[in-house]
């Protein structure tokens, strides 16, 4: 049996994170930060960073290294079809908005404080005439896989989608994995 660092539940010695609030469980030499494959995604946290052990639910407690001090997530489900709906409504102007609230909801979630912001996003992609946006949809099916904890390539599929005109369908599968963490 492995115990939770974090809210103490007991798990099965086959688990990676606590079933009730997503902690790591594996405490080995390089899981808390560092570089390489060690723990999580990429050595700890998401890109080694180490901000890999708290639960993933709204509201709910996330405990972030370095010092394990208590975070409140503030992301919130939000409707996709009211979304789509606001998005095709004002010609893309809540679009934008929704790329940024995506983005920097996302990096919460993984809990990645140093990844890129939303505005720097929306800027990159206008400088670059949307080739950094579709970078950033491969990079979000990615960080989405794993803020999901499944094994998948919704990385590809969002660059595909996004290459054919459909990135609002991208956008769409983003935020109803936010809305299934949050569950």
């Amino acid at each position: 049996m492995k115990i939770c660092p974090i809210c103490g539940k007991k798990n099965s010695d086959s688990s990676k994170f606590c079933v009730e609030c997503g902690a790591v469980l594996d405490r080995t030499p390089g899981s808390a930060g560092g570089q390489g494959n060690a723990g999580g995604y990429n050595g700890g946290g998401y890109n080694g960073g180490g901000y890999n052990n708290g639960g993933y639910n709204g509201g709910s407690r996330n405990a972030s290294a370095p010092g394990n001090e208590v975070v409140y997530t503030t992301v919130m489900p939000r409707s996709v079809a009211l979304c789509v709906v606001l998005s095709i409504v004002t010609c893309g102007i809540y679009m934008l908005y929704w790329i940024y609230k995506l983005n920097n909801e996302v990096n919460e979630l993984a809990q990645e404080p140093m990844a890129t912001g939303g505005g720097i996003v929306i800027l990159l992609s206008i400088v670059t005439c949307g080739i950094y946006y579709m970078y950033w949809l491969y990079k979000m099916g990615e960080k989405t896989d794993y803020i999901r904890r499944v094994n998948a390539s919704s990385n590809i599929l969002y660059l595909v989608l996004g290459l054919f005109g459909l990135a609002i369908v991208s956008l769409a599968l983003m935020q109803d994995s936010i809305n299934r963490v949050l569950q």
